[in-house]
């Protein structure tokens, strides 16, 4: 199931599979799933760049081992072989302004 959050990225870990932390800023202070960690596969496209300090709206699948995917890159069905947050996309926010309002977006 997929999953959105307006987030803030606050770690990058690069490597064949890279996992990055989002704070999620819709939880308070103290609140134990204020972050998450998502994990982006090396079959998957981003074209945009992520830095420490990105805020914007986080999609994420939370997946099970052993659950079928489709593999963006063959088209084949696979299997899952960790239970992990799974990067979809990431859009960042943006403010967009017209002669007299701005909007967050």
């Amino acid at each position: 199931m997929k999953e959105t959050i307006k987030c803030r990225l606050v770690a990058i870990q690069n490597g064949i599979y890279t996992n990055y932390v989002f704070q999620n800023l819709n939880k308070a202070e103290d609140d134990e799933l204020r972050y998450i960690t998502v994990t982006k596969c090396p079959n998957w496209q981003y074209y945009d760049s992520l830095n420490i300090g990105d805020e914007g709206f986080i999609v994420y699948e939370f997946a099970e081992a052993g659950q079928d995917y489709i593999d963006n890159v063959t088209g084949e069905t696979k299997k899952y072989k960790y239970t992990a947050n799974y990067f979809m996309n990431f859009i960042k926010e943006q403010i967009i302004k017209d002669n007299t309002k701005e909007f967050n977006f």
